[in-house]
């Protein structure tokens, strides 16, 4: 149910960009997790995400922390004839380092930076599937909404196991991305104490600018003596 829910969310912004660019096409998004980074079908194009920011919770222990280097992998296709296009979506999981036995954890975007996401993607549809010319500088720059404390922890990383994280790729958004304090913002996450942390680092919980009960899984409200 959860991953059914994330993947709504993603295909409704997806279909609203699609039908705004190209309404004369017809287009879907389907989320494919057996994706493999620069193995593409005949005629399919590649986009990767990089440096995307998220929020993950562990679906055992409730640990919650924050990454700002979480990739999106997107293959797409277009059927000029038939005027009818596919992307299929990766989004590459983190593990909880608080467990022994840890999960892969789905990331939980904000709306705002899965809306981004999209509208680089739309860029690149425009570039690679419509041959149309494109500035790369027009690429939306990734909102950072948690401070970062400490250094990207590879080891509970999935893209990091497949190379993906550090291996410069031809064809990707920048790196580049923009700091909101939550100071200027209401702070958005379930109105209960949770003990985060950015990355690897021991912070406390920097609270979020976006709604990201839009764009992730409602959680489970745990105990305060599970942290």
């Amino acid at each position: 149910k959860c991953s059914s829910y994330l993947t709504w969310i993603w295909q409704k912004i997806f279909s609203q960009k699609i039908g705004q660019m190209k309404p004369g096409d017809m287009w879907t998004l389907k989320v494919d997790y057996n994706l493999q980074s620069n193995d593409l079908e005949p005629g399919w194009k590649q986009f990767l995400q990089r440096h995307a920011f998220a929020r993950f919770q562990c679906s055992q222990c409730w640990h919650a922390w924050h990454s700002a280097q979480v990739n999106v992998l997107f293959h797409m296709h277009l059927d000029r004839k038939q005027r009818r296009g596919q992307v299929k979506m990766k989004l590459f999981r983190q593990e909880c380092k608080k467990c022994l036995v840890p999960k892969l954890e789905l990331p939980e975007f904000s709306q705002e930076n899965v809306e981004r996401v999209l509208e680089n993607l739309m860029l690149k549809l425009r570039g690679k599937c419509y041959r149309e010319a494109i500035n790369p500088k027009e690429l939306s720059k990734i909102i950072v909404e948690a401070q970062i404390m400490g250094p990207h922890d590879s080891s509970h990383c999935e893209a990091c196991r497949l190379g993906i994280c550090y291996v410069k790729y031809e064809d990707q958004a920048p790196a580049s991305t923009f700091f909101r304090p939550a100071s200027l913002f209401p702070h958005s996450f379930p109105a209960r104490e949770e003990r985060s942390e950015v990355e690897t680092g021991s912070g406390r919980d920097w609270g979020s600018s976006c709604d990201w009960t839009q764009a992730s899984c409602p959680q489970p409200q745990p105990s305060p003596g599970l942290f």
